[in-house]
C-alpha cells in the first residue's frame, strides 16, 4: 500500500466511525420511539398468588396500557428461592422484551447463600423501584406487653421464653426479627416455617409468641382480637394502621425495614430502551388504580429513576448483608 492509498484509508476509517458514533446518537431517541413494538414478558420468580405475583400483575397491566397496543405479561417461573426466573432474565437477549420483577430477595441472598451466583448489579440494569411493604410487629395476646419497650423488657426479663416464626430462613421477616434482637438485646429465638401461612397460623394458636409479617394477612386477626398490633418497620405510618407507631418511633434507632419490589432489566439493555421501561413503569405508579391497591395492602410507591433504584439496591446489599453476617445466619 502506497503513502497515498494509506492516507486515503485511514480517512475513510476515520469518517465511517465518526458515521458511526453520529449514528449511535441519532439512534437512541429513534430507540426509544420504536420501543415497545412487540410484547414483553415480565418474569416474577416466585409462585402465582404472593405479593410479588401481586405487584408484578397490577403493575404489568398498567404499563401494557401506555404501549398502544403491546402488553406485559406475566410469567411466574419459580425455584431456588427465586433465583432460577433471576438467571433465566439475567441471560435473556437485552433488548428490553425480558425484564424481571425483582424483590428484596435480591439483596439478601448474595451474603446468605453465595453459592447461589445472584449479584444484581452485575447481572441486570435496575429500572425502577415500584413499592416498599413495611412489615407489622404482632404477638399473641398471651404475651404481656402492649408496646414495644414492654416487649422488650419482657424478652429481656424471661430469656428463651419469646419465639418469632418467619416463612423461612433468609425470608426478610425472619432478617426483622434478627434485625430487632440486635438492635434491643431482647431475647429471641428464630422458627423458620414453610411459609409465611404457617408462621402466622401458629402465632395466632400460641405456638410462637411473635412474627414480623405484611399487614394485610394480619389485619383481619388484629381486628378479631386474636393478635395484637405492637408496631410497624416502616420510615413513617402506615395508613391502613395509622394509630400504630414505628419503631423509630418506639424507641428502636434507625430501624426502617421493608419489603421492596422493582423492575430490571438484564445488564447490557441499552440505555434509552431502560430510560422508556422507567417512564412506562413512573407512569403506571400514577395510576390511581395502581395508587389504592399498593395503599389497601401497606405499600407505599416509590419511583424513581434507574439511578435511584441502582443506589437503593446497593444499600440494601449492605444493610442485609450487615443483619446476615452480625446475626450469623445460615
Amino acid at each position: 500500500m502506497t503513502h497515498l492509498d494509506r492516507r486515503s484509508f485511514l480517512y475513510v476509517s476515520l469518517g465511517a466511525s465518526a458515521a458511526s458514533l453520529g449514528l449511535g446518537r441519532l439512534s437512541g431517541p429513534a430507540l426509544a420511539q420504536t420501543y415497545p413494538s412487540a410484547n414483553i414478558r415480565m418474569v416474577v420468580p416466585y409462585a402465582a398468588g404472593g405479593t410479588t405475583d401481586f405487584v408484578g400483575r397490577l403493575i404489568a397491566e398498567a404499563m401494557g396500557e401506555q404501549t398502544g397496543g403491546h402488553r406485559f405479561f406475566v410469567e411466574n417461573k419459580t425455584g431456588a428461592a427465586g433465583g432460577i426466573g433471576m438467571k433465566d432474565v439475567a441471560a435473556a437477549k437485552p433488548d428490553g422484551y425480558t425484564v424481571l420483577l425483582g424483590d428484596s430477595t435480591m439483596a439478601v441472598t448474595p451474603t446468605l447463600t453465595p453459592a447461589a451466583g445472584i449479584d444484581p448489579l452485575r447481572m441486570f440494569r435496575p429500572v425502577c423501584l415500584i413499592a416498599t411493604f413495611p412489615s407489622v410487629l404482632v404477638v399473641h395476646p398471651s404475651v404481656p406487653a402492649k408496646t414495644v419497650a414492654e416487649l422488650i423488657a419482657y424478652a429481656k426479663g424471661n430469656p428463651g421464653k419469646l419465639n418469632f416464626g418467619s416463612g423461612g430462613v433468609g425470608t426478610v421477616p425472619h432478617l426483622q426479627g434478627e434485625q430487632f434482637r440486635l438492635k434491643t438485646g431482647a431475647s429471641l429465638q428464630h422458627v423458620p416455617y414453610r411459609g409465611a401461612a404457617a408462621a402466622l397460623q401458629d402465632v395466632v394458636a400460641g405456638q410462637i409468641q411473635m412474627l414480623f409479617t405484611a399487614a394485610p394477612t394480619a389485619l383481619s386477626f388484629i381486628e378479631g382480637g386474636q393478635l395484637r398490633l405492637i408496631a410497624t418497620t416502616g420510615a413513617e405510618r402506615l395508613p391502613i394502621a395509622a394509630q400504630v407507631p414505628t419503631l423509630i418511633e418506639a424507641g428502636v434507632k434507625d430501624f426502617v425495614s421493608s419489603q421492596w419490589f422493582g423492575l430490571l432489566a438484564p445488564a447490557g439493555t441499552p440505555e434509552p430502551i431502560v430510560a422508556r421501561l422507567n417512564e412506562l413503569a413512573v407512569q403506571a405508579t400514577r395510576n390511581p388504580a395502581v395508587a389504592k391497591r399498593i395503599t389497601e395492602q401497606g405499600g407505599f410507591l416509590q419511583p424513581g429513576s434507574p439511578d435511584d433504584f441502582t443506589r437503593f439496591i446497593a444499600s440494601e446489599l449492605k444493610s442485609w448483608g450487615d443483619v446476615v453476617r452480625a446475626a450469623q445466619v445460615q
